[in-house]
């Protein structure tokens, strides 16, 4: 329609107006197009140009329609409803030479002419755009489609066969045969060429080997070959050849303003950001394209990769993806920047807009940027992948996922070998690991990923159990000893010592240790391996002096870390304390996990030998390294739970009870996911004294029973179970020694002068736990830290040391429960034959003075001696290990309590004393229970509790308040 001669006979015919804008204006139009929702600004360009949208257009036509039936003028017919489907905004609004060659190009094949046609132009005249619109408007119909686009190294994307010499005759002819086998036989073939196509680093070459331009090439392999029926729309780069066989349009990019005014309409931008972005773009008519849709999310992969800026930004970012990283997590703008050679912020702007983020926060993919991965060639991601591998800011889990992706099986293993600690990322690899050609590499890849699960002491995991049985495959003696050592460490585990025995006794292994020279490293690795196994067993059967052998063996020192932490296991259990230490602090930070295991046995050791405030510093710091290090949960749990046992015994019973909760969230009661109850159940025994020291006696008893009801239905590790129930059921005990007592769970403690039912239930338990039907050398299973670096627990022999230190803690605590004098100091006295060091000895010392305290009548003097050998023992914990740390709070403050019992008939004097005493920071949270003790033995045993008061100033209403309450309450800590 010839808009300009239809406006003018429409003004001519309107009446004249009465003020303002006149009917038929271009800014009454202008109006008229803003009120239906249309574009304003297209008016000038449809009435001038004919240039718009389909939408605008029919707008502006309904707008003339309705002047023209007040005038009673004509309008020229409506449309063809039968006609094509209308130009795309981008080629209507973009020049006429695109829209012609779309419209005849498509015409040609609805009437089956199966045309050929060739566009050129320079790079940015719009050859993409008009391609990727002809091939949705032809698939969108049902013809078939093939699209081609050569550019570079083709070689690939034609499937190119390698040529049969090196002759220029036989590259021309690998050439025509890679042509021949992609022309369809049917429907359509797009195809566009650049100025830089190679195929097998050669240039293109006619038949007879003469090199030619990329655009002569696809003449005359592709379109002049193509069978008959096939239409074909060949795109090329700058000018066509001279001799083409077809008609040539050539293409312009689209003029400034036309640029501008399509960005203004696309993107609904103003003029002044419309100017920039066209700066910007360099009037590139792909990436103005690219722009505008990608504000709809209308882009397809294949837009994307057809542009050289926004194939760069999807190719890297698909390496990126294929290396596994996490699909919320940003990537950091340094590594990004290495893959795309440059900042992120310094592509141009169509490029830019496919991510989101910044520099500061890092950078996400927009979804057609993710949604175009698929899409992305294996061989594309290669050059992004090694430069990943290779990238500063790529961490070690990205960097083993690019070398898998690669294949490079040489540089992973090589990477693992010179970087350990890398192995952990290697487990979510193992699936492609597998298909590694059989050899060195994959070998060493395989022992990487048992190594990881078996320092975790995860031998069950299907990952490590695969892994470990292709070692077994090996046609190499040292792979498969290595593998059998390992078979032996993981029934170790299981508690099945003979099956672990067996394993070592096996040809493959023996014959390895009987070897002395020229030992490749699987030997020297296995050996190392089998001494720390043999050291575990003679540990766990309660021979110390062998362990020690076995451990302290020359070869088992290629262990490493491991091997420190295994001698200092040995020598914690063998009591030589200061070498336990000096092992376990020689375990290198370089090896996190063992650091870790190493850092929780020192606290465990502190805690045992009386020090818990140096040993909650270990065992904090040994949750914070095992967490860094990627430890399992039940690992972080058992550190947490232990930290929470340091914090009870400094008195922080509130504080302990925060870390116990957050031990058993990493264990939920799932059993769909911890099949072994045994963890769990564990946890919740540890719980039971901390919830006795908050004076909930009912909820202890709940969690006690829950816990052994969870040991009563685990069938893993027997004898471990058996021992946890015993543990369990001591904590029972507690239970109602507690309540019995009618106190909390925390020190100072007073045994009972008269009986209670709950004492009664705490001694039967006691007694069935402590008579022989329980002997000491009842055997337990290894629960994790009987494994060579595996988990934390002491797990020790049945003679050795958990079984004593449980069977010294029962004897003291029935002394506790026991009402009868001499039949308490009977179990103290055994106690006292148990002791193995200064604390334990305090411990029984302190629990006989209070034995022999209890009665009104007593006489404080016998029990001096032995509070003054305790407070001795406490003064050499102080110093014990090599330094100074300070001892239990606690039993200081046990050990102060009955002091002032003692000598509670000194009145004023001792409790002057006391004062100054619990004035020690670390006393802080054991003060009210000291001064409650020393209260009640005043006003039980002093012949004038009043003047007492009276002489310290202590305020007291006879007749009002008892004495041990004023003086209790004039010295609680203020609220």
């Amino acid at each position: 329609m010839d808009w300009k001669a239809v406006l003018a006979d429409l003004r001519a015919h309107l009446p004249p107006g009465g003020g303002g804008q006149a009917r038929g204006s271009l800014r009454w139009l202008e109006g008229q197009m803003r009120g239906s929702g249309a574009s304003p600004s297209s008016v000038r360009n449809i009435i001038y140009r004919d240039i718009g949208t389909p939408a605008d257009r029919a707008a502006l036509r309904a707008i003339l329609t309705e002047l023209a039936r007040e005038t009673g003028r004509p309008l020229p017919d409506s449309p063809d409803p039968a006609a094509p489907p209308p130009v795309p905004d981008e080629l209507d609004l973009l020049g006429r030479s695109k829209k012609r060659a779309y419209r005849q190009f498509l015409a040609g094949v609805r009437a089956g002419r199966a045309p050929k046609l060739i566009v050129c132009g320079r790079a940015g005249a719009g050859k993409t755009v008009l391609l990727s619109h002809v091939a949705r408007t032809l698939a969108a119909q049902g013809v078939p489609v093939r699209q081609l686009f050569l550019s570079g190294e083709a070689a690939g994307t034609l499937q190119a066969p390698a040529p049969a010499g090196s002759s220029f005759a036989a590259l021309a002819q690998a050439q025509l045969d890679a042509a021949r086998q992609v022309l369809p036989v049917s429907g359509t073939l797009l195809v566009r060429v650049t100025h830089d196509l190679t195929l097998h680093g050669s240039p293109p070459r006619l038949p007879g080997g003469q090199p030619v331009d990329p655009a002569t090439w696809a003449v005359k392999t592709l379109l002049e070959r193509v069978p008959a029926g096939v239409s074909v729309l060949l795109a090329v780069e700058g000018d066509a050849p001279a001799d083409a066989p077809c008609e040539v349009i050539e293409l312009r990019p689209p003029t400034t303003a036309e640029a501008r005014e399509y960005l203004m309409t696309r993107l609904g931008v103003p003029r002044a950001e419309a100017e920039r972005l066209v700066r910007e773009t360099g009037r590139h008519l792909d990436r103005l394209t690219l722009l505008a849709s990608l504000s709809g999310d209308d882009v397809s992969p294949a837009d994307l990769l057809g542009d050289p800026d926004s194939r760069r930004v999807t190719e890297a970012t698909a390496a990126l993806h294929a290396a596994g990283w996490p699909a919320l997590t940003p990537w950091p703008d340094a590594l990004l920047g290495t893959l795309l050679g440059g900042p992120p912020t310094a592509l141009p702007p169509h490029a830019r807009a496919l991510l989101r983020g910044s520099a500061e926060l890092g950078w996400q993919p927009a979804p057609v940027l993710s949604a175009a991965w698929p899409a992305v060639a294996r061989a594309a991601q290669a050059p992004f992948l090694r430069a990943l591998a290779a990238a500063p800011a790529a961490t070690g889990l990205h960097r083993l996922a690019a070398l898998a992706a690669l294949n490079d099986w040489t540089a992973l293993a090589a990477h693992v070998s010179a970087h350990p600690d890398d192995i952990r990322h290697l487990p979510p690899l193992w699936p492609a690991l597998r298909a590694a050609p059989t050899g060195p590499d994959r070998e060493t890849l395989a022992r990487a990923v048992v190594t990881h699960h078996a320092g975790r002491g995860e031998y069950n995991e299907p990952r490590a159990r695969d892994a470990l049985f292709t070692l077994m495959e090996s046609s190499r003696d040292p792979v498969r000893a290595w593998a059998r050592v390992k078979l032996a460490e993981s029934s170790l585990e299981s508690g099945n010592m003979d099956a672990a025995r067996t394993q070592l006794d096996h040809p493959d292994v023996t014959g390895m240790t009987a070897q002395t020279a020229g030992l490749d490293p699987w030997t020297v690795a296995a050996q190392a391996d089998a001494l720390l196994v043999q050291a575990a067993l003679a540990r766990w059967q309660g021979d110390l002096e062998t362990a020690t052998r076995a451990a302290s063996d020359p070869r088992a020192a290629h262990g490493g870390p491991r091997a420190l932490l295994w001698r200092g296991l040995i020598a914690k259990d063998a009591g030589r304390w200061p070498e336990a230490l000096d092992a376990l602090r020689a375990v290198p930070d370089s090896s996190p996990l063992l650091s870790a295991r190493a850092r929780y046995q020192q606290g465990d050791l502190h805690l045992r030998l009386g020090q818990p405030a140096a040993a909650l510093d270990a065992l904090l710091d040994a949750a914070r390294r095992m967490e860094a290090a990627g430890g399992s949960a039940e690992e972080v749990s058992r550190i947490l739970a232990r930290t929470a046992t340091a914090q009870r015994r400094l008195g922080r019973a509130a504080d302990a009870w925060t870390h116990l909760q957050g031990a058993l969230a990493l264990v939920p009661a799932d059993e769909r996911r911890h099949v072994d109850g045994v963890p769990r159940a564990r946890l919740l025994s540890e719980g039971v004294p901390i919830l006795l020291a908050l004076g909930r006696h009912d909820e202890a008893l709940a969690q006690a029973v829950r816990a052994l009801d969870l040991l009563r239905r685990s069938d893993a590790r027997p004898a471990e179970v058996r021992y946890r129930e015993r543990r369990t059921r001591y904590r029972v005990a507690l239970a109602y020694l507690s309540r019995g007592l009618g106190r909390p769970y925390l020190q100072p403690l007073r045994g009972p002068e008269r009986d209670h039912p709950d004492l009664a239930q705490a001694r039967a338990i006691l007694d069935d736990l402590l008579n022989p039907g329980h002997p000491l050398t009842a055997g337990a299973e290894p629960s994790g830290a009987a494994l060579p670096g595996a988990a934390l627990s002491s797990a020790a022999p049945p003679r050795g040391d958990r079984e004593s230190i449980l069977h010294f803690d029962m004897l003291l605590s029935r002394a506790l429960a026991e009402p009868e004098r001499s039949a308490a100091l009977s179990f103290t006295g055994r106690a006292l034959d148990m002791a193995a060091h200064a604390y334990e000895e305090a411990q029984a010392r302190a629990m006989c003075a209070e034995v022999q305290l209890r009665g009104d009548g007593a006489p404080g003097g016998a029990a001096l001696p032995d509070l003054n050998r305790a407070h001795a023992l406490l003064r050499r914990v102080h110093s014990g290990l090599g330094g100074t740390h300070t001892p239990d709070p606690g039993l200081h403050a046990q050990l102060l309590a009955l002091e002032a019992r003692a000598s509670i008939l000194e009145g004023a004097p001792t409790l002057r004393w006391l004062a100054d005493e619990l004035r020690a920071p670390a006393l802080a949270a054991f003060r009210g229970g000291v001064w409650r003790e020393a209260a009640q033995a005043m006003e039980a045993v002093h012949p004038d509790p009043a003047a007492v008061l009276r002489d310290l100033g202590v305020p007291f209403q006879a007749g009002l308040t008892r004495v041990s309450d004023a003086l209790r309450l004039h010295h609680a800590d203020p609220a």
